[in-house]
């Protein structure tokens, strides 16, 4: 390792510090134009591999530390998705879910203000499977969703499942239906946001899952952790009814935020 600095202090120029010739490398030299300057010294090809080496894993190194800084910064956004969309599955029960295009623009801004990107990659394929005692290749659906950050880091959540099974879709209609569920559960996984009322998508029945204020009520609960301005500017877009049927929940709300404004104050 210590010869390896030492080449890289060379290659750097002789006024700069030790410390400081690994950084300068970086910025001012492609791998090819280290490489060709270090062997016109007279350095002999391994030691230029080896100081190669040491500097792709820095550069790794400082990626990975880019990553965890800014997702850290974007955790503190404290973003929750609410759950716009009503599904009623007749006998099976009716649920509100959160959606794939309101996740993607409720948390986009917020991952590029903090310099992250996401993409997914679907594969319409098949998995072998044990059925009725027997092997089968059955249509299965793959997703992968990929996380990256501007400084080059970036990590990946696989999910899979089976296709879906209404008798009205077309086989790739039905894979698609599994592909958006799919994309919609590993972004929320891997950037660790949640939904409103995360755990209601159990096939209940009655009033609860019929809520017509189930979104202005989450919307609320979001703006209450920003403050009393934030609440204020919430309930002044709610109509009369709204407010009428929301005057229980708004006394809550209101404590929160004001919680949240003295903690504010207090940071």
């Amino acid at each position: 390792m210590t010869q390896e600095l030492e080449l890289l202090e060379q290659v750097a120029g002789p006024e700069k510090q030790p410390s400081q010739a690994g950084a300068l490398v970086a910025q001012q030299g492609s791998p090819a134009a280290i490489m060709m300057q270090a062997l016109s010294m007279g350095t002999s090809l391994e030691q230029v591999e080896k100081m190669m080496d040491l500097q792709e894993r820095w550069e790794k190194r400082e990626a990975e530390k880019s990553f965890r800084d800014a997702f850290a910064a974007f955790r503190g956004e404290n973003i929750v998705i609410p759950k716009t969309k009503y599904v009623d599955r007749g006998r099976g029960g009716s649920f509100h879910q959160a959606e794939y295009s309101e996740l993607c623009s409720r948390i986009s801004p917020a991952l590029s203000k903090h310099g992250f990107s996401f993409r997914h990659d679907q594969k319409f394929g098949y998995k072998r499977r044990m059925i009725e005692g027997v092997e089968n290749d059955v249509p299965w659906v793959y997703v992968t969703c990929y996380l990256e950050h501007k400084a080059g880091h970036a990590e990946t959540l696989e999910l899979e499942g089976p296709p879906g099974d209404l008798s009205v879709n077309s086989p790739t209609q039905n894979m698609q239906v599994t592909a958006s569920y799919l994309k919609r559960q590993s972004l929320l996984a891997i950037t660790g946001t949640a939904t409103g009322d995360e755990d209601d998508e159990n096939g209940q029945t009655g009033s609860d899952a019929e809520d017509p204020d189930a979104v202005a009520r989450q919307d609320g609960r979001n703006a209450a952790m920003q403050g009393l301005k934030a609440l204020t500017a919430w309930w002044g877009k709610l109509d009369a009814k709204q407010r009428s049927r929301l005057q229980q929940d708004f006394s809550g709300m209101r404590k929160a935020a004001q919680a949240a404004d003295a903690g504010g104050a207090r940071a």
